[in-house]
């Protein structure tokens, strides 16, 4: 099925409540049930519009810097992190984490070179944009995944716990006397 006749689309049962984010056929636009009731498609607004750059540091941990070493690669094509940390003048040793972070979440390639001398270094190499897509899709995927999974979870006393860890209430801070908005299970 082409990309133009599938949908990503939020649902809700309209007989009890439950939402649902999936992708649905537009010609099956009011879709199947989950406890007897119809899924009607819900018209929905972001909280806050997101852009690549909160989509990358938020969601998938790429940091500005990560971003740099990212960016000079596909300028490069492939290199190494001294390389990399002599031409952005960062430690070779930041960069080496930053490559294998993006090498973790499928950004780039890595291969090593043997070296004439004996032993061999690591040479990163860009991965092809269409497959980052793809690659960068399903992490979001799962992203998302666990983040309803933490919604599904929320309760009253975490939502009151949040709010004191705003300033909105009494206490809410930890030992250390920071705000306390993590929770146990």
């Amino acid at each position: 099925m082409s990309e133009s006749t599938m949908a990503s689309q939020i649902y809700e049962c309209d007989d009890c409540g439950s939402v649902e984010f999936e992708e649905r056929d537009s010609a099956d636009a009011s879709g199947s049930s989950c406890c007897g009731g119809t899924m009607q498609r819900v018209e929905a607004t972001p909280v806050e519009h997101p852009d690549l750059a909160v989509v990358l540091r938020e969601v998938f941990g790429i940091s500005e810097t990560g971003l740099k070493v990212c960016l000079c690669l596909m300028e490069d094509g492939e290199s190494t992190a001294a390389d990399i940390g002599e031409r952005l003048d960062i430690d070779r040793s930041t960069v080496g984490r930053q490559l294998n972070h993006l090498t973790n979440i499928g950004v780039l390639d890595k291969r090593q070179r043997l070296l004439k001398g004996g032993g061999y270094v690591n040479v990163y190499s860009p991965v092809p944009v269409e497959e980052v897509r793809k690659r960068l899709t399903v992490g979001l995927y799962a992203w998302m995944e666990e983040a309803l999974d933490i919604v599904a979870h929320v309760n009253r006393e975490k939502l009151d716990a949040l709010a004191r860890a705003d300033g909105e209430g009494p206490g809410g801070e930890d030992a250390d006397g920071e705000p306390s908005i993590y929770w146990d299970e």
